[in-house]
């Protein structure tokens, strides 16, 4: 008989890896073998890990219903185990799984969903950095405007979507009926952030989207409201931007370093 740090490591890699050494230190009894019983360890861990799948992406559940999410993430399970004590973690490769992996792939909308519930997760789960506001930037002087540069805060996550995914997700949210799948001509452009410790997300314009991945990329102010100039022309461009500028203020969607 191993000893019981010896034995639990080896439980451990005949539950998670397949591994069956620990095989002929399992006590059988009158009514099941060891293999038998060694299967029913492997499958409640297996379960418990669809569990967690189930609660970190409820909305994508609701979409694939009952037994076709189950089918998904054993497959989930089985390309990519568990190496980590934090369930929390689990999940996070589950958008590029179902992008990547057949049949999954051929549907973008699960990919989407996918997609928006990974990131309203990591918003949630962000660090509370300072935020920058409205009134941090009336102490900055007119002239060291065109030089200013944003960065996002913690709590924002960016992502494109391909499907009407983000209407789908609101109607199972709202308990409604959701619409039919969609493919829109041009990618809808998300963003996640956490309005008053909750997160949520909306869709972005693309002049939008646009000026706030090149913020992210420490574009100065001056450049941005040159390059929304080529959605809303020279004159408009700079209270476009601004109005930008201050929505996100508004939401918390910018850090203050």
């Amino acid at each position: 008989m191993k000893d019981l740090a010896t034995f639990q490591d080896a439980f451990q890699r005949a539950v998670i890896d397949g591994d069956e050494d620990v095989l002929p230190d399992i006590a059988e009894n009158a009514k099941e073998d060891r293999r038998v019983l060694l299967g029913v360890y492997r499958n409640a861990y297996v379960l418990r890990l669809i569990e967690f799948l189930a609660n970190d992406y409820d909305k994508l559940h609701g979409v694939l219903g009952d037994d076709r999410f189950d089918e998904m993430a054993r497959a989930y399970v089985k390309a990519y185990p568990s190496h980590s004590r934090n369930a929390r973690w689990f999940g996070l490769k589950l958008p590029e799984f179902l992008k990547e992996t057949q049949p999954y792939s051929a549907e973008p909308l699960l990919a989407d969903m996918a997609g928006i519930e990974r990131a309203l997760a990591d918003v949630f789960d962000a660090e509370d950095a300072p935020v920058l506001s409205l009134e941090d930037l009336t102490a900055i002087a007119p002239d060291d405007w065109p030089g200013l540069t944003f960065s996002p805060h913690p709590a924002t996550r960016r992502l494109d979507i391909t499907t009407n995914a983000d209407e789908i997700w609101r109607a199972l949210h709202n308990a409604k009926e959701p619409p039919e799948p969609e493919k829109p001509d041009e990618p809808r452009r998300v963003i996640a952030y956490r309005d008053d410790g909750m997160a949520t997300f909306r869709v972005m314009a693309a002049d939008e989207a646009m000026m706030w991945d090149e913020a992210a990329n420490g574009v100065t102010f001056s450049v941005l409201c040159e390059m929304v100039a080529m959605f809303a022309g020279e004159d408009e461009a700079p209270a476009r931007a601004a109005g930008y500028l201050q929505g996100w203020l508004g939401s918390g969607m910018l850090a203050n370093s």
